[in-house]
């Protein structure tokens, strides 16, 4: 893959990803990598390795955010398999929870009959035809999400309660976490201040507001509490 390629996809290690989708590096890498003779990995990961380290694409992070939120939600990791697979054969995409599809009412309906099909009853809100899907498992996906004309997610933005202002996009920063306007990385605004121990003086060489400098360490302190 050429460097243009990561440019454009972003990558993110596991430890990236345990923090952005607040679960634990051990489940994140049994998502991703699988268990020997015992788990296939649940995503199909678009860059295998990079620098040595396992790493996934931003379509990735978005794959794991769904398998994230749905296992906090208490559903059985054979059963979220059991969706996607299915729904990437259904939707004819590869990664069809980092798109737009599921959240059309063909997609709606496809996934809620997959839950239906897999036991999960309890999870998804089937009254009568209307397929809607609960918020403890949809809530925020598609507010927070920025697609394309072609449906593929491009923008999240991770914390919007705390940080509203900062997003992960795959082709700013290696899709780490930057603040919108400036494009500035958080962990760079949040390490400036511990350094120098003054807000106003890091948003003074950053020619930002203290708003958006205080909303990086806020952001990076929940990526702390999170890991």
């Amino acid at each position: 893959m050429s460097r243009l390629d990561l440019l454009e996809m972003g990558i993110y290690t596991i430890p990236d990803v345990a923090e952005l989708v607040e679960a634990t590096q051990e489940d994140v890498r049994i998502w991703v990598e699988g268990k020997k003779n015992r788990q296939d990995p649940v995503i199909t990961n678009q860059l295998g390795r990079v620098g040595g380290k396992t790493a996934v694409s931003f379509a990735n992070l978005m794959e794991l955010r769904f398998i994230a939120r749905f296992s906090n939600a208490g559903v059985r990791l054979n059963e979220i398999r059991n969706i996607m697979d299915e729904a990437k054969e259904l939707l004819d995409h590869p990664h069809p929870f980092a798109t737009r599809s599921v959240f059309k009412t063909d997609g709606r309906k496809i996934v809620a009959e997959l839950a239906r099909k897999n036991g999960l009853n309890l999870i998804y809100d089937l009254r009568s035809t209307n397929y809607e899907m609960p918020s403890v498992v949809m809530k925020s996906f598609k507010e927070n999400v920025i697609f394309d004309p072609d449906g593929e997610a491009i923008q999240w933005t991770p914390r919007p309660d705390i940080a509203p202002n900062v997003i992960v996009h795959p082709c700013i920063a290696f899709g780490h976490p930057v603040l919108k306007r400036s494009q500035i990385p958080t962990e760079t605004l949040a390490k400036s201040v511990k350094v120098e121990g003054n807000i106003g003086f890091v948003a003074d060489i950053y020619d930002i507001s203290e708003r958006y400098v205080r909303e990086a360490v806020k952001f990076e302190a929940s990526l702390e509490k999170a890991a």
